[in-house]
């Protein structure tokens, strides 16, 4: 699910800009299946952390081995790449972001307090990946809204995960700060990133998306009696919302 909102960003950016195409369709397939090789490499970098954790992913519960997780990312890595050179544009960009997302773990155990910058930066990669291929342009703010959204659910993400973050020694925000204050920094980051987009672009598709967003928001992180992983889980509805305005915006 989290590998479609990235590949759903970068088809929106197309569609809105050039209209609807296989060439779109095949730019937000490559977004996906590279997003979801960044997914499996960090699982398998992680894989001693996520099972001291008790994290019940496939790889740490080990439903899945280390190497069948290996071959499925060289996979998911090979179609990426076939699907740019079908499009033939945004290659680089490709090649650039799947270095990183390598460098990603390795990254955020090394200097944790800004890894939710480094997420954000690979956030933005869809957005400036569909701009490439529908031959557009998005102002700063965009990407400065995005980057604000993603930091937040990412402190939100270091507070839910804030056990096994400290076990393997890294001094996340969470950690640093607290659960509570990291929690709630994060949500209102989110929120706040939402409500200025909603009150800044002027475009009605923009601005409806992203009152969704918000309205989603609040409704998953005040709504009574769900437990934080579901909050965490759920926080992708208005991420999708999200992404909608942006492309839209």
């Amino acid at each position: 699910m989290s590998s479609l909102i990235p590949g759903f960003l970068s088809w929106a950016v197309v569609f809105v800009k050039a209209g609807f195409s296989l060439r779109g369709v095949l730019a937000g397939l490559a977004m996906c299946t590279l997003t979801a090789f960044g997914f499996q490499v960090n699982d398998i970098l992680d894989f001693r952390k996520d099972q001291a954790a008790g994290i019940q992913r496939p790889i740490a519960t080990e439903i899945i081995s280390r190497s069948g997780a290996m071959v499925f990312a060289l996979a998911l890595l090979a179609v990426t790449f076939a699907l740019s050179a079908w499009i033939d544009a945004g290659g680089r960009v490709l090649a650039v972001t799947a270095i990183a997302l390598v460098l990603y773990t390795p990254s955020a155990r090394t200097l944790p307090l800004i890894k939710g910058l480094y997420v954000a930066g690979l956030c933005a990669v869809p957005l400036y990946y569909g701009s490439q291929i529908s031959a557009t342009h998005y102002p700063w703010p965009s990407y400065a809204l995005l980057a604000m959204f993603i930091v937040g659910r990412e402190a939100l993400m270091d507070a839910n995960e804030m056990r096994g973050d400290r076990g393997a020694g890294m001094m996340t925000i969470a950690v640093l700060f607290g659960a509570a204050r990291a929690k709630w920094g994060g949500v209102w980051a989110m929120a706040l990133s939402m409500a200025i987009f909603a009150a800044v672009f002027s475009a009605t598709i923009a601005r409806l998306s992203a009152a969704a967003a918000l309205v989603s928001l609040l409704c998953v992180f005040l709504w009574p009696q769900l437990d934080d992983d579901k909050r965490v889980e759920w926080s992708r509805i208005p991420m999708l919302a999200g992404a909608v305005a942006i492309a839209c915006g």
